[in-house]
């Protein structure tokens, strides 16, 4: 019998602790510690061993370890790791710029290492089911992507904006619903007055599929919608990521606008931070997965990036992707 991984958490805050306490009940691991620079925080979790720093966590034995620090913190706890020989899951966005997200790839890659990123909105049920239907080919051709992703404001991220905390989760899901990847940003993004990062963000984008998607972000809502939508050639498609609903706005005879037939149906599963445990888990015992790779999530980086650009130069930006290539 394969013994149970050795796992670590760096960095507890809010996603450090959901990571901690999914991996405390997760099957084939053992959570061996956790690691943070602040007292309150490694004392808030009972029975679990807590330290102060990465390096302490290296003296562990590791299968391999979660970085949930802040994003400027994911370059050097990555190195890091690679260095070590400890397999990764970086929360997103992968880096706080793309040559540092580039660093990351490349360190893993050439220390021959499994690392993944953190983008857990794929993992919602409905959008998951979405996505693995789109890619059967059950809907036919991809036309556009829209999707709307709005909140009242996280007191807990005050370092970046909306983009970059919010819409990244956005550009990671049109590409891997697609299966194209960004060729062409327009934006716009706007800030409260007294704010130092934007609080709203549309995006315009065209995809190398020829799809186009359109993004709308906000992170000064009275209230929160996680919604995405995709038309196709069979209709519209939705996923409802709050209320875990997929449905689909069937196009009716003789014409493609006339309506038609509405399917709607919640979509039951495992709470995201747990199938992307399992899924990382999976794949450090060489069986069938599907983590977010460190390539995709340098993708997210480069679309971010781009977006902001877009905005702040009002010209179209072309993301940073030569280097996104597979090998």
């Amino acid at each position: 019998m394969t013994r149970p991984l050795r796992v670590a958490v760096v960095g507890l805050g809010w996603a450090g602790s959901v990571h901690t306490r999914v991996l405390r009940s997760l099957e084939g691991v053992t959570l061996v510690a956790v690691a943070d620079i602040d007292p309150a925080r490694r004392a808030a979790f009972d029975g679990v061993p807590a330290v102060s720093s990465l390096e302490e966590l290296l003296e562990l034995e590791l299968d391999y370890c979660v970085v949930a620090t802040p994003t400027a913190e994911h370059e050097p706890m990555g190195l890091a790791l690679a260095e070590a020989g400890v397999p990764a899951l970086i929360e997103k966005p992968l880096g706080a710029s793309l040559p540092a997200a580039m660093r990351l790839v490349k360190a893993f890659e050439d220390a021959g290492l499994i690392a993944a990123v953190g983008h857990t909105e794929r993992r919602n049920p409905a959008v998951r089911e979405l996505g693995l239907r789109l890619r059967a080919g059950e809907f036919g051709a991809v036309y556009q992507v829209v999707t709307r992703r709005h909140s009242p404001f996280p007191g807990r991220v005050r370092d970046v904006g909306v983009v970059t905390d919010i819409a990244i989760h956005d550009v990671d899901l049109t590409m891997w619903l697609t299966g194209s990847q960004i060729t062409s940003v327009a934006g716009n993004v706007r800030c409260l007055e007294g704010r130092a990062h934007e609080d709203l963000a549309i995006a315009a984008m065209r995809l190398s599929g020829g799809e186009i998607a359109n993004l709308q972000v906000s992170r000064i809502s009275p209230y929160k919608e996680r919604m995405v939508a995709v038309h196709t050639a069979q209709g519209w498609v939705t996923a409802d990521a709050l209320t875990r609903t997929l449905t689909h706005y069937a196009h009716g005879e003789p014409t493609v606008s006339a309506p038609g037939k509405v399917t709607s149906y919640e979509v039951p599963g495992a709470e995201p931070y747990q199938s992307q445990h399992e899924a990382f888990r999976d794949a450090l015992l060489g069986l069938p997965n599907d983590i977010v790779t460190l390539r995709e999530g340098a993708a997210a980086v480069a679309a971010t990036e781009a977006i902001l650009s877009a905005a702040h130069t009002g010209a179209c930006v072309t993301p940073t992707d030569h280097l996104l290539t597979r090998r």
